[in-house]
């Protein structure tokens, strides 16, 4: 009986250990999922989950290896968590063992007593960027934990629109490819271009195979370390205004409130998310209390008298902020206790209010942290840089530099403005060549860099009037300098750590005419005071366009971004490893956008968040100690 009631015990005792190992097992494989689920990736398993060409800019700024963050306050026992690896006090990763993890954070579950704040993102890569700055702020305002969701890049037909969050929810609901992963080696093109009578014809099939391929295809998720330096920021926050520790952040690769119950161990959402939700795309605004006492009495609130708090601003700028319904006390939002604070929309750029020093300082620091490190891009863009420095010298180009501008015509307002828009960038170039004049007169001759023929100074302008271009713009964006668009002096060119080889497009003895490309030809015929331009736009084949028609005569020397084809074929290459997806349509503007950043000067479109993306994020970082431009 003994021995029986022993071998049962052992018997018990091998079932428990073996349902333990596959226990260990299976956390193991769940722990190691790429980081969207439902983007089944054909990598081979020994391959690193990132996107094709290195998606890392080497350089001194890529300083990964962190120790452990501190504790999260209000926990009882302590349990530290590191905000760059996510582990519950594991020592950080090598920089050589993180470079397969810069596509995402490490998956971990929930510290006790971790809060928690989400948010759902909507719209473009650069609203989606505001948001993401907003949505880090916030979280260091509250000392919670950001949910970081991935970065959604789509094409017009299939962009996430701002809708009411159970809307959203669908929206994103619908980003789903596993049962059409056979698109993954078709090429969708085939069907971009069919007419309706060719569609009509097709057999039904064969249309249904169209529609869910060219859904595959026309968008696709990366995380955000993929294009930004996010680790550096979190980790280099220390010490700005109050900020005591590192900015938290929790991936969170699935928009789905379900994921979020599971994967935050919650057990009653309607006690433990509190959600601030947004039945218009201004419902609310987080107002920034911590230093100013709106309240009447304690959880009784009265609306801001903007004209007091925001003496700064002009009375068409706070017409502009009270399109807000409702204003949320920052201090209101410190007392929440329940596990996760989940928004809507957090996107505008004064949808997070900064009113304290501490976090204006904060504000400033995540805005200017936010680096690309994305090394095609700034390869791409080094070498489109360099092309555009030979042709300026081979064509006999006396200012230093080119001139960067961005033009947006697409979409409602814009397309409406455009052609004030253009007028004030004419005006503007026509500032700008006075003040090349005034920097050329200090010179009395000056050498043609191409032909070597002299030429005197205080050649007559084009000549161009003066536009009213007053027009009502996103305080936000609106910046401390003077309406003087550059300084009297005409700037160095930006120094590069690499300047890739360029061949020139001239022959040294000016032969070759009839290679030359028709544009640098009427460039070389200008007068040499006329400026190297490089324009980011999204005019469809603006060489050809009537809207750039006179511009291009007034100013040959203009450049667009498909004068770059060795650019191009950088970014040609790239597919997102998870879904085959090719990656150049949205790699496009951030190139358009850097390389127009490294002008010696900058002008762009009103009331553009791709305009404030340049000048408020890459002007900085390639001109540091210059003045931004004016918006």
């Amino acid at each position: 009986m003994m021995l029986k009631q022993f071998m049962t015990d052992q018997s018990k005792k091998r079932i428990f250990f073996i349902c333990l190992v596959f226990s260990m097992v299976l956390f193991f494989f769940a722990v190691n999922l790429q980081w969207v689920p439902y983007l089944k990736s054909t990598v081979p398993d020994n391959q690193p989950k990132v996107l094709q060409g290195n998606a890392t800019h080497k350089g001194p700024t890529n300083t990964l290896s962190v120790p452990p963050g501190p504790s999260i306050s209000g926990t009882q026992n302590e349990t530290k968590v590191d905000p760059i690896d996510g582990q519950h006090g594991q020592p950080s990763l090598s920089d050589e063992e993180l470079d397969q993890f810069k596509d995402m954070f490490l998956p971990r579950p929930p510290a006790d007593g971790e809060l928690f704040l989400g948010y759902l993102p909507h719209s473009g890569f650069h609203n989606q960027l505001i948001t993401l700055e907003n949505a880090l702020r916030l979280a260091a305002y509250l000392n919670r934990t950001l949910l970081l969701p991935p970065l959604h890049l789509s094409h017009k037909r299939e962009a996430l629109a701002w809708k009411e969050p159970s809307v959203l929810l669908r929206q994103w609901a619908r980003r789903n490819k596993t049962t059409i992963e056979y698109c993954r080696d078709v090429d969708a093109s085939v069907w971009h271009h069919t007419t309706k009578e060719e569609w009509d014809a097709m057999p039904k099939a064969e249309r249904k195979k169209g529609q869910e391929c060219l859904f595959y295809h026309s968008w696709t998720v990366t995380p955000w370390t993929y294009f930004y330096n996010i680790p550096k920021l979190l980790k280099g926050v220390v010490g700005v205004g109050n900020q005591k520790e590192p900015i938290r952040v929790f991936s969170r690769p699935v928009m789905d409130l379900d994921w979020l119950s599971e994967h935050l161990e919650i057990q009653d959402p309607s006690k433990e998310i509190y959600f601030v939700n947004d039945t218009s795309r201004y419902s609310y605004r987080v107002a920034d209390d911590s230093e100013i006492d709106y309240s009447v009495d304690p959880g009784s609130e009265k609306p801001i008298n903007y004209e007091e708090e925001y003496p700064e601003l002009t009375p068409k700028q706070i017409a502009y902020m009270r399109r807000y319904e409702a204003d949320v006390l920052l201090t209101n939002l410190q007392k929440r206790t329940e596990k996760v604070i989940h928004f809507g929309s957090l996107f505008a750029s004064d949808r997070v209010d900064a009113r304290s020093k501490p976090h204006k300082l904060l504000k400033k620091f995540i805005s200017d942290g936010m680096t690309l490190w994305n090394e095609d891009i700034l390869d791409a863009t080094t070498l489109a840089e360099s092309q555009i420095e030979v042709w300026r010298k081979e064509t006999g180009r006396v200012a230093p530099g080119f001139m960067g501008l961005h033009f947006r015509t697409e979409d409602g307002e814009f397309e409406r403005m455009a052609p004030k828009n253009l007028e004030r960038i004419v005006a503007w170039l026509g500032e700008m060549e006075k003040l090349d004049r005034k920097y050329l007169e200090t010179k009395p001759v000056v050498e043609r860099q191409a032909g070597g023929e002299p030429v005197e100074d205080g050649d007559e302008d084009d000549g161009d009037d003066d536009v009213d271009d007053e027009y009502t713009d996103d305080p936000a964006h609106t910046t401390t300098t003077t309406s003087n668009p550059s300084q009297d002096v005409v700037p160095e060119p930006v120094n590069e750590p690499w300047t890739p080889p360029v061949t020139p497009v001239l022959a040294p003895n000016n032969t070759g005419e009839d290679s030359l490309p028709v544009f640098l030809k009427k460039c070389r015929e200008a007068p040499p005071e006329s400026p190297m331009i490089f324009m980011a736009t999204d005019v469809h084949d603006p060489r050809n366009s009537p809207m750039l028609e006179k511009f291009l005569v007034k100013y040959p020397c203009t450049t667009f971004l498909s004068d770059f084809p060795e650019s191009m074929a950088i970014l040609d290459k790239i597919r997102n490893p998870v879904d085959g997806v090719q990656m150049v349509v949205y790699m496009i503007a951030l190139m358009d956008a850097n390389l127009a950043a490294k002008g010696r000067e900058f002008q762009g479109t009103e009331r553009s968040t791709f305009t404030a993306y340049i000048i408020n994020h890459l002007w900085p970082e390639y001109h540091p100690g210059r003045e931004i431009p004016p918006m």
